[in-house]
């Protein structure tokens, strides 16, 4: 026969049952997390991990997704509205960890805000954004499955260019004074990529000003000049002045559109072909139409 005492200990194990699952029942589920997000690429990985319905506010140059239009501004990655962002009640503030937001971010700290500081101004950095964003807010296996198809597009349009030459290109973002993407950058990275032979990088400056002289001297063969925006294959009359440029004798002067090419982040991939099809017009896209 079974002990007085056993028989206790299993009635109060079958009684504690349903205060268990009811316990289970009744506990409120953690609130959403509530997101800023203080530069467009912070923001587009956000989307592209399903989180975007947690963003409450984004960066004053923030345009993609069009979802974002409606979302109240913050400021910038480099001047972040600390007023507009406590407004906001975040759980989490990520922004890009540069130096002159330092102050800032320790604000939103001391205030209780949490925060994450991540770096995306090289085309190796963009995976590991998305791997610590992805950990932070709890979608580890979304930034996993988004790094791999990354991998894949990209190591698709590298098979595709392997065997083309370099190409001396020129890639500008602004006139007055011309300023030039130069080595050490996300942009110069993604040259090297689709295989373009960035002439600035001998100025051994991430952004250099060059004179149109040096321009001239150092002879591109394709010229991508953002203040055309995307109007490739037209040439513009600034560069019609200078007709022994190989760029410009050869029509090879060319626009490109600013979003998503400045935009580093999970659409590097289309950036890529943009690329691609203005620096080697003659090779085959392989890009979604």
């Amino acid at each position: 026969m079974r002990s007085f005492g056993s028989i206790i200990l299993a009635a109060c194990f079958f009684l504690a049952l349903p205060i268990a699952a009811a316990a289970a029942v009744t506990s409120p589920a953690p609130a959403p997390m509530r997101i800023v997000s203080l530069a467009p690429s912070i923001t587009e990985i956000l989307f592209a991990l399903g989180a975007g319905d947690q963003v409450v506010g984004v960066s004053q140059y923030d345009d993609y997704p069009p979802a974002i239009r409606a979302l109240p501004r913050v400021g910038s990655f480099l001047t972040p509205n600390i007023e507009a962002i406590a407004a906001l009640r975040p759980s989490l503030a990520i922004g890009l960890g540069i130096s002159s937001n330092q102050r800032e971010f320790h604000a939103l700290s001391a205030m209780g805000c949490p925060t994450l500081m991540v770096e995306d101004d090289r085309y190796a950095l963009i995976e590991r954004s998305i791997r610590q964003i992805g950990d932070r807010i709890g979608r580890s296996e979304e930034a996993s499955a988004l790094c791999r198809k990354l991998d894949e597009r990209v190591r698709s349009i590298t098979e595709r260019l392997h065997d083309l030459p370099m190409v001396p290109t020129l890639m500008l973002v602004g006139h007055q004074p011309i300023v030039a993407v130069g080595p050490g950058t996300y942009l110069d990275d993604l040259l090297k990529i689709v295989r373009a032979d960035n002439i600035a990088d001998n100025t051994l400056q991430q952004w250099p000003t060059v004179s149109i002289e040096y321009v001239v001297a150092m002879r591109p063969e394709v010229i991508l000049d953002g203040e055309m925006g995307s109007e490739a294959g037209a040439r513009a009359g600034f560069w019609d002045a200078y007709p022994t440029i190989p760029a410009v004798k050869n029509h090879r002067v060319y626009g490109y559109p600013q979003d998503p090419v400045l935009h580093p982040g999970p659409r590097v991939g289309d950036t890529l072909e943009i690329l691609a099809r203005l620096i080697h017009p003659d090779a085959d896209s392989g890009a979604k139409r």
